[in-house]
C-alpha cells in the first residue's frame, strides 16, 4: 500500500513554525529559553525559524537517525552526531519536523537531560495521532507522510525507486524541476 503523502510548501512551512512559536509564546512568554537544540535532519530548518521568530540566538543540533525510507524505519533511532554544545543549566527547546513514534523524540530529549540541561521542552510542527512520545508544543496532528520542501529531492528519489512515477509525484505537489533533475539522473 502506497504512503498518502502531504506536501507542503516553503509558505506553509513559514506559517506553521509562526503558529507554533506563537504556541510557545503564549505557553512561556518570551524570552521562554536559552537555547534550541534541533534534531537534525529534519528539525534544523525549524529549529532556525524559531530561533528568529523567539529571539533563542544559542543553536545547536544533536543528529539522530531511524527512517531509512518513506514510512520505513530502523528497529530503533541511534543518535549518530552528538550534541555540540554545553547546555548545563540552561532552558532547552528541543524541535523536530514531525513526531512519528516519538521515539526520536524521546530519545533526543533523554541525551539532552543527560548533558545536565536545566530544563527540556519539545516542539514539532506535526504531530502522528499514534505518537507515543507527544511534544509538549506542536501545530497540527496529521495521518500522512508529510515532505517538507526541504526534502523534496530525497523523498522523490525514495518514492521513484519504491514504483511511483514523476508524473504522479508532480500530481502529489512535489516541484516539477526537482523531479525533472530526478529523472536526468536516473536515466
Amino acid at each position: 500500500m502506497r504512503a498518502k503523502l502531504r506536501v507542503i510548501t516553503w509558505d506553509e512551512l513559514v506559517a506553521k513554525s509562526m503558529a507554533l512559536a506563537r504556541k510557545i509564546e503564549d505557553s512561556r512568554g518570551p524570552p521562554s529559553f536559552d537555547a534550541i537544540v534541533a534534531v537534525a535532519r529534519g528539525g534544523l530548518v525549524v529549529a532556525r525559524l524559531l530561533s528568529d521568530l523567539l529571539g533563542v540566538k544559542r543553536v545547536a543540533s544533536l543528529q539522530v537517525e531511524y527512517y531509512t525510507g518513506v514510512g520505513e524505519r530502523g528497529s530503533r533511532p541511534v543518535i549518530v552526531g552528538g550534541l555540540g554544545a554545553d547546555v548545563e543549566g540552561l532552558e532547552v527547546l528541543l524541535v523536530d519536523d514531525v513526531a512519528d513514534t516519538g521515539e526520536t523524540l524521546r530519545l533526543a530529549a533523554e541525551h539532552v537531560r543527560d548533558r545536565k540541561a536545566g530544563g527540556v521542552a519539545t516542539a514539532t510542527l506535526y504531530v502522528k495521532p499514534w505518537c507515543r512520545f507527544r511534544p509538549d508544543y506542536f501545530v497540527e496532528v496529521v495521518e500522512e507522510w508529510v515532505v517538507f520542501p526541504y526534502e523534496h529531492c530525497e523523498t522523490a528519489k525514495l518514492l521513484v525507486r519504491s514504483g511511483w512515477s514523476i508524473d504522479e509525484l508532480a500530481r502529489e505537489g512535489l516541484r516539477r524541476e526537482i523531479l525533472s533533475l530526478i529523472a536526468e539522473r536516473e536515466t
